[in-house]
């Protein structure tokens, strides 16, 4: 949605949308939900939008911002409005206010407002870049489009008075909203824009757009809008949002079936527009772009070849077309407009950036902490010394020789922070040191005796968790990871597939896309039929769709029928239902990390679970998914990825989440 005032040619403004305009006094939980039975939008995206490469380490709260950011310039460039901008305010809404620092929106909106891409931007950068914008109160909105010239345009831009914490208040379609709201050089709304991450780093515009003329308004006490309408919202978005279903910044890129708003259009000067957004109230009105578009990178489809809109009708077109579900989402992403090899290409790079996170985890040096004031240390690490000891090449050259395999843009060159010689030194003393009686805790004199310590060794799990958890460790650092299909679960995915690249597959060229392209499928299902965002279902969003889609794609590797598949992504998700998204201090590491770790194990325990089994299960995947639906409309606000309760308020931290983070 892009709200323009003061343009000299003839004005556009858009009726409102299904989509309830930015709304500080909106209730905490719409009573329908957000999802229709009757709603018969199929559930088919590309995989390579579930699977984006992104940084963390929320790809709600990251991610989304700076795609968001990235919309709102590329809109006022087509517009014509970028070079009159000389203030902009930043508000952040619902979960983004309350957990944003932790989760780094900050940093990553003002980037986005810069056009930094987030799939290519250097991770290191990103952190350096935000402490120069706050030392010298200057961004340069838009210099990273391809239109820009040089820096874009350079405004003033004052963190402390400018981005602004509405904390308390929540928009009306989703928790995590933010408004973003520019004036000219006489103090003018030129434009205002609410958009809402809603996981995954999808972001949705909040309404559609249709002509009449426009009035000027100068900046109110707070300089925001509000809507004065109660439409409900509570349909699924599908129906009140365009870019639902696709993360292309410009419209005219995305595929033309998933461009599920109204076009624009001029308005017929024989009847009024109806449902105008505050028109009379505070003088608002909105604006469509305009100007010169880019050509579109796809041309108008019919939609995708083999349409589906649950696990049912997934199924029964396996079946019918005699495929295999990654085979089916395979010819699916051709209906999107991409040829054969650059399907493959899409893929390998998105299990190659899976791969370099696992890698950057375990690489990292064992002593290193994490950002933010938890202090909390990495742990992969040392866990996969631990697991690898014994094998060449000794950690002695592995720790302090090596380096990542590609350069990926890494999020920090990995740096030894000890010598050689005193990590020979190290490897020496654990190797030679001499071992003293085991300890046992308890009265041997008693009639149960105690049992002395010994170091339990179960090897899948083990690989399991070291790979999850190197992922996130990666992603709470804020380097580059895959959105599968958000940041917060990145861990889990990439854990299984690399578990059966190196154990289990004697074909990686076939498992590989044919774990990702089931995955994908199953992702699907999940961000249609129920969410795939914390803030509006808890960790069940990101964790437990995360072990179902694994679950599934571990058992199409191991040759399942798509019966056996759809009941091992039951398996995964009925055994999460209900799962909160509680991060100690707003940052997404405890107890996230860990609970990627438990969700890799769990997602292996289902899939061999429906391997065994007979496949007449009594709960099939789609009734699992609406019971997800029904329970996180359930849930509490408080355990939505807010912190206001849980273990974020039950383990001694005494920081509040609304103090930014260091």
């Amino acid at each position: 949605m892009l709200v323009s005032h003061g343009l000299n040619s003839t004005k556009l403004v858009r009726h409102q949308s299904s989509v309830t305009a930015a709304s500080d006094d909106a209730p905490e939980e719409a009573p329908e939900g957000t999802y229709s039975e009757a709603d018969h939008e199929h559930a088919v995206i590309s995989t390579f939008d579930l699977f984006s490469i992104g940084i963390g380490p929320s790809s709600s709260h990251t991610v989304g911002p700076m795609r968001a950011g990235n919309i709102f310039v590329t809109d006022l460039q087509e517009a014509g409005l970028l070079q009159q901008v000389e203030k902009i305010h930043v508000s952040l809404y619902g979960s983004l206010a309350l957990t944003g620092e932790g989760h780094m929106t900050p940093s990553a909106l003002l980037l986005g407002l810069e056009s930094a891409d987030v799939e290519t931007v250097d991770t290191a950068y990103v952190p350096e870049r935000f402490e120069q914008i706050k030392k010298e109160k200057k961004l340069f909105i838009g210099q990273g489009l391809p239109e820009g010239k040089g820096k874009g345009k350079e405004i003033i831009f004052d963190y402390e008075r400018d981005f602004r914490w509405q904390w308390g208040k929540k928009l009306a379609l989703h928790s995590n909203g933010l408004r973003l709201t520019v004036f000219d050089k006489d103090g003018n709304m030129l434009a205002t824009n609410d958009l809402f991450s809603v996981g995954g780093g999808f972001v949705v515009n909040g309404a559609m757009s249709t002509a009449a003329t426009s009035t000027t308004t100068t900046e109110s006490g707070s300089g925001e809008l509000c809507s004065t309408h109660d439409e409900p919202t509570g349909r699924h978005p599908a129906d009140l949002a365009e870019n639902m279903y696709y993360k292309e910044i410009r419209r005219s890129d995305a595929a033309g079936d998933r461009r599920t708003g109204a076009e624009i259009r001029a308005s017929d000067n024989s009847e009024a527009p109806t449902g105008l957004l505050g028109e009379e109230e505070n003088g608002l009105v909105q604006s469509a772009v305009s100007g010169d578009v880019a050509a579109p990178r796809f041309e108008e489809t019919q939609g995708p070849r083999y349409p589906f809109r649950d696990a049912s009708s997934l199924l029964a077109l396996c079946h019918k077309h005699n495929l295999t579900i990654a085979q089916l989402v395979y010819e699916n992403e051709k209906s999107h407009g991409y040829t054969d090899e650059e399907i493959q290409e899409k893929i390998w790079r998105i299990w190659e950036v899976m791969d370099n996170s696992i890698l950057e985890g375990v690489q990292a040096p064992v002593d290193e902490t994490l950002p933010g004031s938890l202090k909390l240390h990495r742990r992969a690490p040392a866990l996969y010394r631990r697991l690898t000891r014994g094998l060449y090449p000794s950690h002695t050259q592995s720790l302090s020789t090596t380096s990542p395999r590609s350069p990926l843009n890494s999020p920090r060159p990995i740096k030894s922070t000890t010598t050689t010689t005193s990590t020979t030194a190290l490897a020496r003393k654990e190797a030679s040191g001499k071992r003293g009686p085991p300890r046992v805790h308890g009265s041997i004199a008693h009639p149960v005796m105690p049992s002395p310590l010994r170091r339990t060794t179960f090897p899948a799990m083990d690989h399991l968790s070291v790979y999850a958890m190197a992922v996130n460790e990666t992603n709470a650092a804020g380097g580059r990871i895959v959105t599968a299909p958000t940041n917060g679960a990145a861990g889990i995915i990439p854990a299984v597939l690399k578990y059966t690249v190196e154990f289990l597959s004697d074909d990686v060229e076939r498992d590989v896309p044919t774990f990702l392209l089931t995955a994908a499928a199953l992702g699907m299902l999940y961000k249609r039929g129920a969410t795939i965002s914390a803030a509006e279902g808890g960790c069940m969003a990101e964790v437990g769709v995360a072990c179902s889609m694994a679950a599934g794609a571990f058992a199409a590797c191991m040759g399942a029928s798509p019966e056996t598949i759809e009941q091992a992504a039951e398996i995964g998700i009925e055994h999460n239902l209900g799962l909160t998204c509680d991060p100690i201090g707003g940052l997404v590491q405890a107890p996230c990390i860990e609970r990627n770790a438990l969700g890799a194990v769990k997602a292996i325990s289902s899939a061999n679970l429906a391997l065994s089994s007979s496949g007449m299960q009594k709960v099939r995947l789609d009734d699992a998914i609406r019971a997800m639906r029904l329970t996180a409309k359930g849930m509490r606000n408080e355990f939505k990825e807010t912190s206001l309760s849980g273990l974020a308020t039950s383990v001694p931290f005494n920081i509040p989440v609304s103090v930014p983070d260091c």
